[in-house]
């Protein structure tokens, strides 16, 4: 599916969201929180199922036999992600406040949060090396300048994906690269 067919399917589906219940809306809605909470969380070694995140996020209820890091995990993401959709709601800018408070509510009760990391970081199995903390502040300022240029450029999902590309690239921090390409997803829903 190529980017205009895309933008047909979001205005067909503006067009008959009206005509959808409202419950119907909200079921789906916290249907995809929970399923791309768990598949975000998973990706990064998170060992709770799909069920046990349901039970965690609607019922409150804590899961046996899981390490508190997991479940803050999964908690912290739905913050984050009820975060990222608030900001989107009020039009306002990916910025690197708005990242830095993204880590932050991900890392919640974890680690500190909403800086950038200090310590080398290697990822197992790639051929990879993320910057090292040095030359992180070139690096930030450089996406920076890059997103106001490539966001005049690039459609929605190119933006998103070069956004995830580029968190993943230099690993600013751990576990945010999702969250922040939602930031440019969103705008086409």
């Amino acid at each position: 599916m190529d980017y205009q067919e895309l933008l047909q399917k979001k205005e067909l589906y503006g067009q008959r969201r009206a005509s959808i219940p409202k419950i119907t809306l909200f079921t789906f809605e916290q249907a995809f929180e929970i399923e791309y909470t768990h598949n975000s969380t998973t990706i990064e070694g998170n060992t709770l199922s799909l069920i046990e995140t349901k039970v965690l996020l609607e019922d409150g209820i804590s899961i046996g036999g899981k390490s508190l890091r997991e479940i803050y995990e999964a908690v912290n993401h739905r913050k984050a992600f009820r975060y990222v959709k608030e900001c989107i709601g009020q039009g306002m800018p990916l910025d690197e406040r708005k990242v830095k408070d993204i880590h932050a509510l991900l890392m919640e009760n974890i680690q500190v949060g909403g800086g950038y990391r200090d310590v080398q970081v290697y990822i197992s199995g790639a051929g990879h090396m993320p910057p090292p903390p040095s030359m992180m502040y070139r690096q930030i300022k450089d996406f920076y300048a890059d997103l106001s240029w490539k966001g005049k450029e690039l459609n929605q999902v190119e933006l998103a994906a070069w956004t995830h590309g580029e968190f993943v690239h230099t690993t600013y921090f751990f576990r945010h690269c999702k969250i922040g390409s939602i930031y440019f997803l969103s705008e086409i829903s």
